[in-house]
């Protein structure tokens, strides 16, 4: 089994991760709970995402956790008062929850489900697999080529600023947490080239200029 943690899900507060970890501690599940405020990923074009905490867990460990946050929750979802938000929603917005389950909390999503079901519009669980795979397959698809961000920074990189090494490790970097728990790299493999070039013009322009300055 793996050992390397991946974001399962953030959290805007800590408390809310806090229940999370305490299913996990419970259930004795290896979990990292960490602060991403200041992740890279938000930077020039990334999934730009204000929530600050985020559990990690091991990627076999995401179906058995998704269980358990699913037992956790069902008795709330059971409970809810009707003065909700979500019972407002039309029967596009709350379809529209269920096939993009990554970017709704548990709660709204099993709560989009039941108030389907009440509407008579149930969705069956075999086309809930389907929809789900269908989407982490969408999501794993790469990020369109960002022509824009590789001229800044070629044009950063002959500058020798520190930008250009920012911009050239961003877009070799980069990766993207699909809802199954793998990472992919977030650019295609020649926008990656092109960090790499960025990088190393930028180090070595770097060192130029300080050079020209030290010496002049």
């Amino acid at each position: 089994m793996s050992t390397e943690l991946t974001t399962y899900r953030k959290f805007i507060y800590k408390d809310d991760a806090l229940e999370l970890v305490n299913v996990l501690e419970e259930h004795q599940i290896t979990y990292e709970l960490a602060n991403n405020s200041s992740q890279l990923d938000s930077s020039f074009g990334g999934d730009i995402n204000t929530k600050q905490f985020e559990v990690k867990i091991q990627k076999e460990d995401f179906e058995k956790v998704d269980r358990l946050e699913e037992e956790l929750i069902k008795n709330d979802v059971e409970n809810v008062q009707e003065d909700y938000h979500l019972f407002e929603f039309s029967d596009e917005e709350l379809i529209e929850i269920v096939t993009k389950k990554e970017e709704w909390s548990k709660f709204d999503y099993l709560l989009a489900q039941k108030i389907l079901k009440q509407r008579g519009k149930e969705i069956n669980p075999d086309l809930l697999k389907i929809i789900n795979k269908q989407r982490v397959e969408n999501l794993a698809t790469q990020e369109a080529s960002p022509t824009w961000l590789i001229i800044i920074g070629y044009v950063a990189a002959f500058l020798g600023g520190l930008l250009g090494i920012f911009i050239g490790a961003y877009l070799m970097y980069y990766k993207k947490a699909l809802a199954n728990g793998e990472r992919i790299y977030g650019f295609e493999r020649k926008d990656r080239s092109h960090g790499q070039n960025i990088l190393i013009i930028s180090v070595i322009a770097f060192f130029v200029w300080f050079g020209l300055k030290i010496f002049s």
